[in-house]
Parts: structure tokens; C-alpha cells; sequence
């Protein structure tokens, strides 16, 4: 289960980065080669950081994309899907340094284990066959 994990996290990070650095390579280049607005290029990079976050927090609102290929859903104790504001509480200490550590040292010992952010919030991982 550890290792499914781990993938999961990867696919998702993949699935939510992937599509805002090939929208932010296109736009640079658009800018770079046709605009003489050049000094535009930081804020395109800025709103794909932006994006990708956004994407990333949001990754489990419906269960999890990558998750899903996987086999594992994520889901509320009542068997719904955690929803946007759930996904957000279970994926915001991911992005903060040292507290994401913290949150993802139980998986690290026992890959069976939830994340600290999912007892909080009674989110539980859960094998779909």
C-alpha cells in the first residue's frame, strides 16, 4: 500500500503540474518570439505555479484521478467523496515545509497508516477493486 501511495502522490503531482508547464512553455514562447512585452513572462509563470497549486489541493475533491488508476479512493467516513473543501484540508500540509513531513511521517512507518490530516478531517483511503 505504501508504494501505491507514493505513486499516487507522483501521478497526481505529474497530472497537476504536467498541463500548467506546457500551457506556461506556450506562452513564453508566444510572447517571447511575437510580443515585444516580454516583462509578461514572469506573471505567465506565476499563474501556472498558481495553477498547478490549485490543482494539486484540489486533486481528491472527486476521489483522486491518479488514485483511481491505482485502485484507492479516498472517502469521507459516510462513503462520499471528501469534496473541495476536504481535499483542500487534506492536501494544504503537503505543501507546507516540515509540517508535511510531520503529516506523512505514519505512511513512512506503516504503509497501511492514514495521514495525520485525514484522522482530523475523517477522510480514510480505501482499495476499490
Amino acid at each position: 500500500m505504501r508504494r501505491a501511495r507514493f505513486l499516487a502522490l507522483l501521478l497526481d503531482v505529474l497530472v497537476c503540474a504536467a498541463p500548467a508547464d506546457l500551457a506556461g512553455l506556450i506562452l513564453t514562447w508566444i510572447l517571447w518570439r511575437f510580443s515585444p512585452a516580454r516583462n509578461l513572462i514572469p506573471a505567465v509563470w506565476i499563474a501556472a505555479g498558481t495553477a498547478a497549486t490549485f490543482a494539486f489541493l484540489l486533486r481528491d475533491a472527486r476521489g483522486g484521478r491518479a488514485r483511481r488508476w491505482l485502485g484507492i479512493e479516498i472517502q469521507r467516513a459516510d462513503g462520499a467523496l471528501p469534496g473541495p473543501w476536504g481535499s483542500i484540508r487534506r492536501n494544504l500540509p503537503l505543501l507546507i515545509p516540515l509540517w508535511n513531513l510531520r503529516d506523512a511521517w505514519p505512511i513512512l512507518r506503516d504503509g497501511e497508516s492514514p495521514r495525520r490530516s485525514d484522522r482530523r478531517s475523517g477522510l480514510r483511503m480505501m482499495r476499490i477493486t
